[in-house]
């Protein structure tokens, strides 16, 4: 297990690295498509993220994260990247975490009960609705739940919930709705692949002939044969909803680490914008590292792989 998650940590430590060349190496190429006599040629840009990156992680090492300029009006001032993170990041986590929890508590039952019912109408429908929630972009829907309470607001005079700012109350639950949408349909549709395979196996089969009630056989031996490929999904799952949080927070008002790293891009902060990436980044690695270390744990099959 040691060896195993030391190869993983050097990994996320390369990987790392390749976050911040390319953070500096897309913003040097940004600015110079928009300079008077653009030049196509990457060799200037890949010397420049080159020097950066070794001066940024210099800078690391000392425990600098550097600064970047915040306007406000006519006025700007200084603020230090870790200070940036450390104001955005845990209202970004929080919004993920909702929303991931809101799509594990819908996706799963509803993919366990298509596979159950699989051979009705009812699965057929459910597994249609869940090729448009993966399919509808997020800013869409984000757009298409402020219009519907926009309208709602208009012809009754009740304001349901907030369409946009900040708040851990009823400004969750547009966000929230939003950044759940494809991880939910994700999740069930994953659900339904492997519990339609799993309630097929012969050992299912078996304990249907001992007389077990079908709970009991979906609780006693599908959920833990369908563990692995579910945690996989979460993990994909959580790719999709860092992907999208930076138009969700920006498009809803959510001032969160998405936010501020597209705020960054359109400043020309490269800095900050290393330093947001490379979180962010970081954040999907490590929680990929603790579900690649919960497989041996829940499949004993991999126990040997370690």
């Amino acid at each position: 297990m040691i060896r195993f998650a030391l190869k993983r940590l050097v990994f996320i430590l390369a990987v790392s690295l390749g976050i911040v060349f390319f953070a500096f190496f897309g913003m040097r190429m940004a600015r110079n498509s928009t300079s008077p006599a653009p030049s196509y040629n990457p060799i200037p840009a890949a010397e420049y993220a080159w020097t950066s990156t070794l001066d940024y992680v210099g800078r690391l090492l000392h425990g600098d994260m550097g600064a970047i300029t915040v306007r406000s009006g006519r006025s700007s001032r200084q603020v230090s990247v870790a200070a940036t993170i450390g104001d955005t990041y845990p209202k970004s986590m929080g919004l993920l975490l909702i929303s991931l929890l809101v799509a594990a508590l819908i996706g799963i039952p509803v993919g366990v009960f298509a596979a159950i019912h699989r051979r009705s109408p009812v699965s057929l429908g459910t597994m249609t609705l869940t090729l448009i929630g993966v399919s509808v972009p997020s800013f869409f829907a984000a757009a298409l739940l402020q219009i519907a309470e926009i309208y709602w607001f208009r012809a009754t005079g009740v304001r349901l919930v907030p369409v946009g700012g900040f708040g851990w109350d009823a400004h969750l639950v547009i966000p929230t709705l939003v950044l759940a949408a494809r991880p939910l349909a994700h999740l069930a549709r994953i659900a339904y692949m492997a519990f339609s395979e799993i309630l097929e196996q012969d050992y299912i089969r078996t304990a249907h002939a001992k007389g077990l009630y079908k709970s009991m056989v979906t609780r006693g031996h599908a959920y833990p044969n369908a563990a692995v490929p579910i945690l996989t999904a979460l993990g994909v799952s959580l790719r999709f909803s860092l992907g999208s949080l930076p138009v969700v927070e920006y498009f809803l008002g959510w001032p969160g680490i998405g936010a501020a790293l597209l705020d960054a891009i359109r400043n020309r902060q490269d800095i900050g914008v290393a330093g947001m990436a490379l979180v962010i980044g970081l954040t999907f690695m490590l929680v990929n590292l603790l579900l690649d270390i919960s497989y041996r744990y829940v499949d004993p099959r991999l126990k040997k792989s370690l």
